[in-house]
C-alpha cells in the first residue's frame, strides 16, 4: 500500500510515509520526510501530515517540524518516544 501526496504539496523527494509510519510506531524519534522550496509550502506539508498521520496511527502522537537547511526547507516528523 502507498499514500500519495497531493498534488497540492510542493515537496521535493517525499518519504514513503507507510515506511516512515512503521519505523516511527517502532522505534519512536524524529525522521526527516521532505524538502521544500519554500516555509509556506513546509509549512502546508507539516499541517497535512500531522493531520494524515492521526489517521494512519491513531494511538502515535506525532508532531511536525520545519527548518531551513541548504536553501530549503525540511519537514521531520517527530514522536515523543525515544
Amino acid at each position: 500500500m502507498v499514500i500519495a501526496w497531493p498534488d497540492r504539496l510542493r515537496v521535493v523527494e517525499p518519504a514513503p510515509l507507510i515506511a516512515v509510519a512503521e519505523r516511527l510506531e517502532r522505534k519512536g524519534g524524529r525522521e526527516l520526510v521532505a524538502r521544500c522550496p519554500s516555509r509556506k509550502d513546509a509549512q502546508q506539508a507539516a499541517d497535512w501530515l500531522v493531520d494524515r498521520f492521526s489517521r494512519l496511527v491513531p494511538g502515535l502522537p506525532v508532531t511536525a517540524s520545519v527548518d531551513p537547511g541548504g536553501g530549503q526547507y525540511l519537514v521531520a516528523l517527530a514522536t515523543g518516544r525515544r
